[in-house]
């Protein structure tokens, strides 16, 4: 475990406020209620796209490399799903309920844009040899979509936010149907990224995603013994407490 000085995942691509931050969580608007589970999903993401970029540079043995690098497919493997899942299940429901045509295209628009460096960062994730490592070359790659993605993370909440006008119980019943579809993904893998990139401290504090203890126990213990060297790279626990990010300047 590093110094509780080490730098952690929240830089250098910022994650996104809170929405609800202040009110009673119990009583969300609906529209409010979805914004911000969706911001815990992107705020994630981007803590596991932190962690590698702050990390890949003093990565030097072949087994952390090796590690690294599977790490890095399967955040691609979580940002595929997500953004597969809403063109599919979600963006569509959300027009029909608003009957807006249209309404989410700028946020499909905004998939395409980084999607070109997005499969730049998975081919060099899955097909990069261990003796050919370059951290300061993935840290290019991953500046030319960061940016990009981190736009889209941050304004789709926005878009979600401006839904407050329509109905809202059914826009909320049309979100939890998505979210169950990607619950059923590939949980071996997804729900420990998931789980060890969510912050139980930010801003006001809270539990994301739900999900029975036993549940994570069982997940945390099963990916600890078939991916352990795999696991060092996440900037959180488990059950969502920050931890120093392992390899820096320092532990270099």
């Amino acid at each position: 475990m590093g110094s509780s000085n080490a730098p952690w995942a929240d830089a250098p691509f910022a994650l996104i406020s809170s929405p609800g931050r202040g009110e009673n969580l119990q009583k969300l608007d609906d529209a409010v209620f979805i914004a911000r589970e969706m911001a815990n999903a992107h705020n994630g993401m981007l803590r596991a796209l932190n962690s590698i970029y702050q990390q890949c540079i003093f990565v030097k043995e072949p087994k952390d490399v090796k590690d690294l690098l599977l790490y890095a497919t399967f955040w691609c493997d979580w940002i595929h799903e997500h953004h597969t899942g809403e063109e599919t299940f979600l963006f569509p429901q959300i027009e029909e309920i608003t009957g807006v045509k249209g309404l989410m295209e700028v946020n499909v628009e905004q998939h395409h844009a980084f999607m070109e460096g997005l499969e730049a960062f998975h081919k060099y994730a899955k097909e990069t040899k261990v003796e050919e490592y370059d951290g300061m070359k993935l840290k290019v790659v991953i500046d030319r979509f960061g940016g990009k993605l981190t736009k889209h993370l941050t304004e789709e909440i926005g878009t979600l936010l401006g839904l407050k006008t329509y109905d809202g119980p059914a826009l909320k019943k049309a979100y939890l149907k998505f979210d169950g579809e990607m619950r059923k993904g590939e949980k071996s893998i997804l729900y420990p990224i998931v789980f060890g990139s969510s912050d139980n401290s930010y801003e006001e504090g809270f539990e994301w995603p739900e999900v029975p203890g036993p549940i994570r126990a069982l997940v945390h213990y099963w990916f600890e013994r078939k991916y352990q060297g795999v696991w060092r790279f996440c900037p959180s626990t488990t059950w969502g407490e920050r931890r120093p990010l392992m390899f820096t300047e320092k532990q270099s």
